[in-house]
């Protein structure tokens, strides 16, 4: 049996996702207020008069906090609910640090008990489109109009980077604060290329002719996170992107007729599909999960890995003595118009469940979490970048990747595989095969395109397009 793009989604429904018996609440925009509470007894948190306590949070009231524990770890967040305590002493905090994501808080959901602050992340992430279609979430601007923690005079949207509300932003109502702002790069070993004389390809010809003298070397020339190909997605999508132009990328996102059949997306397909059939892959690729990947990156088992920008922060303890983390763009195609694009913005959703207990403790943790200490002491622990202005870093990786997202018009986002589950799963071993020449480019554009089709004709499904 087939499954139509309704049986995919339809799996995240609200009944089916949260376990809940009462049918799927409509998701809604909260405009400049949200609430708490449930569904029976609404309590409005709006923006108030005082500057250091916007939302009138009780300081007595506890508080819950889930984090990821993923690559940037916890830390930070300990020190982060230090600094809500030091405004609030009486307010007990409930910390827990998992990777079991919807384990962990699918149920609360369905129960209509959620935490009050999540770190959706991770492999168990709890699926965005299911969230915000089942109203589960509280909408964020009553966040980022408040006063600033630091200046009353500023509010916390004039804070931020450009670009970094998009990722959390769906079709115009933001229910997701991206806190790192985390660039998807090819990395390599700074140390290896330099030792061994040669240069980080800018060209996909220029890393095609290099990957022979790397094999020479008893190297593989890539590697990547075989049980995982979701680290594969931006590689593909913004090599086809760099070839014909971010539009080809966002015509891919809003279900555009046709959109997998351009000529700079079958390139791509076409050139993914060349690392396997050269031989270029690593040994067992397909098979490995994204730490036996890594690992074999810092042993010089693999030349180049694609990844995001948390990698250093993540292998820090473990990374050889030497290795030095360096990020490159994906290596461009002959005739490439925007050579400059890379995948780039918000990344690690927290969100807000509209059923907080404690919602106004929840927008005042995330504001507490975007003013200049608090995003410095995330960038100091993790040495990433935050999505905060003004927060410098010290560490040779992080200042890379900053040097690679200088220019604004080049950063872009994919966001399918969160708009549309259906598609996302459908993706993912569709882009295995393909870079392992288990399947022709052909073959995955059609495949891609007959999901992307099902997708659009699907009124069940919620349709989400980028802003222009």
């Amino acid at each position: 049996m087939t499954n139509t793009p309704a049986d995919r989604q339809g799996i995240f429904t609200r009944r089916n996702l949260f376990g809940a018996t009462a049918a799927g609440l409509a998701a809604t925009s909260l405009g400049a207020c949200a609430t708490s509470g449930g569904d029976d007894e609404a309590e409005e948190v709006t923006v108030g008069e005082d500057a250091e306590n916007p939302f009138g949070v009780d300081g007595t009231a506890p508080l819950d906090v889930v984090i990821f524990d993923g690559g940037f770890g916890n830390e930070y967040a300990v020190a982060h609910q230090a600094m809500y305590n030091e405004a609030y002493p009486d307010a007990e905090i409930t910390h827990l640090a998992t990777q079991a994501i919807a384990e962990t808080q699918q149920p609360r959901f369905a129960e209509g008990k959620p935490c009050d602050v999540l770190d959706n992340s991770g492999a168990q992430q709890i699926p965005m489109d299911a969230l915000v279609g089942d109203g589960e979430l509280a909408e964020l601007s009553p966040l980022l109009d408040a006063p600033s923690y630091d200046d009353p005079e500023v509010t916390v949207r004039e804070t931020l980077r450009d670009g970094v509300l998009d990722a959390g932003t769906f079709n115009g109502e933001v229910y997701a604060l991206n806190y790192v702002f985390s660039a998807w790069t090819i990395w390599y070993d700074a140390k290896l290329f330099r030792d061994n004389g040669w240069t980080p390809p800018t060209t996909w010809d220029e890393m095609l002719a290099l990957c022979p003298t790397i094999q020479a070397a008893g190297i593989a020339p890539w590697t990547y996170a075989g049980q995982h190909p979701v680290y594969l997605y931006d590689m593909f999508l913004i090599l086809a992107g760099r070839h014909g132009g971010v539009q080809v990328v966002k015509d891919i996102d809003n279900l555009v007729p046709d959109a997998w059949r351009h000529p700079s997306v079958v390139a791509a397909a076409e050139a993914m599909r060349g690392l396997g059939a050269s031989g270029y892959l690593l040994e067992g690729s397909a098979g490995i999960d994204h730490i036996q990947s890594q690992t074999a990156f810092n042993n010089n088992e693999a030349a180049f890995l694609p990844c995001g920008s948390w990698l250093p922060n993540e292998q820090r303890s473990i990374a050889p003595e030497g290795f030095e983390y360096a990020p490159m763009g994906v290596p461009y195609l002959e005739g490439s118009v925007q050579p400059g694009l890379i995948s780039a913005g918000g990344e690690e959703p927290f969100v807000v469940p509209k059923n907080a207990t404690n919602l106004a403790g929840a927008y005042e943790y995330l504001r507490i979490m975007l003013s200049q200490e608090g995003a410095q002491i995330f960038g100091d622990t993790v040495q990433a970048a935050t999505v905060v202005k003004g927060v410098e870093l010290d560490n040779p990786a992080a200042q890379a990747t900053d040097a690679l997202v200088a220019n604004p018009e080049d950063l872009f986002q994919p966001r399918f595989r969160f708009w549309y589950t259906g598609m996302d799963t459908e993706m993912r071993p569709a882009l295995g095969q393909l870079i392992n020449a288990e399947t022709t480019a052909d073959e995955f554009i059609e495949r891609m395109q007959t999901v992307a089709d099902e997708t659009a004709a699907d009124d069940t499904i919620e349709k989400f397009t980028h802003d222009e």
